[in-house]
């Protein structure tokens, strides 16, 4: 039992740990605006909200999709009323196991991704959102998508 106890206390040491070193050197008012900036992106990108796309997207945004695509400014301001953008709009995430980072004006999010459709579970992915403070605005500049070793099949998406 005591061995036990020990195995325990390791393992909570050990999360505890490598969730500190996630954030070293991220205050936590950092971690909190980092934070509300990818929430905004979530919904501004799926949204496709024309405000959020020219405000808060970065002129030189750039992003490699799980699927193997890549997307540059102009081409995610064009999937507006795309059959893969209503998809996108009409899907909830459940984000989780984050790991906040920032040097100077760069914040950079790891973290693990679930995509659901109602109560379906679609799909679950891997992404590091990269944001620059530009005149006292995160912008989304970066994002890569992989899915996930443990995700179900994705259900194809609409064709268009």
């Amino acid at each position: 039992m005591r061995m036990k106890r020990v195995v325990v206390a390791v393992a909570v040491l050990l999360a505890v740990g490598w969730q500190a070193r996630a954030q070293t050197g991220v205050s936590a008012s950092l971690a909190k605006e980092l934070e509300a900036a990818e929430a905004k992106m979530f919904a501004g990108i799926t949204a496709q909200d024309p405000e959020y796309m020219s405000k808060s997207v970065a002129e030189d945004y750039f992003s490699i999709n799980a699927d193997g695509s890549t997307v540059n400014k102009t081409q995610l301001m064009a999937m507006k009323g795309t059959p893969q953008q209503k998809m996108m709009a009409a899907a909830t995430y459940k984000l989780f196991d984050k790991q906040i980072r920032s040097q100077g004006n760069v914040g950079i999010i790891n973290g693990r991704a679930r995509a659901y459709m109602g109560e379906q579970y679609l799909v679950e992915f891997l992404y590091t959102a990269v944001f620059v403070k530009k005149d006292g605005v995160w912008q989304f500049t970066l994002w890569q998508g992989t899915m996930s070793k443990d995700s179900p099949k994705p259900p194809p998406m609409p064709a268009g």
